[in-house]
């Protein structure tokens, strides 16, 4: 059984902090590491989309539940081109060693 907090939005209040934790989280990932790394590239994507989620939690509503799906989608095709790219760059390493 799903309980009343599950199924009711949230406040903006209680949205705001968990996207503020967010978008600092993806401020320090960004000073951290290489922007210009696939990886790096991905994490900041998946950290976007994840605060964009959070935001649409606030609403409550189909179309936000929606919004939420395509951030999820957008997030899952990041992390699989991100993954495929650091294969390739991993290949393409091996085979310049081999030569």
């Amino acid at each position: 059984m799903i309980s009343s907090a599950v199924t009711e939005p949230l406040g903006a209040v209680a949205v705001a902090e968990p996207v503020a934790q967010l978008r600092n989280v993806r401020r320090l990932v960004a000073e951290g590491l290489a922007s210009d790394e696939p990886l790096t590239l991905a994490a900041l994507y998946l950290i976007d989309c994840a605060a964009d989620m959070v935001g649409c939690l606030e609403d409550g509503d189909l179309e936000s539940a929606r919004d939420a799906l395509g951030s999820a989608r957008a997030a899952v095709v990041s992390a699989t081109y991100a993954v495929r790219r650091i294969h390739d760059l991993s290949r393409m390493e091996q085979g310049e060693r081999m030569v």
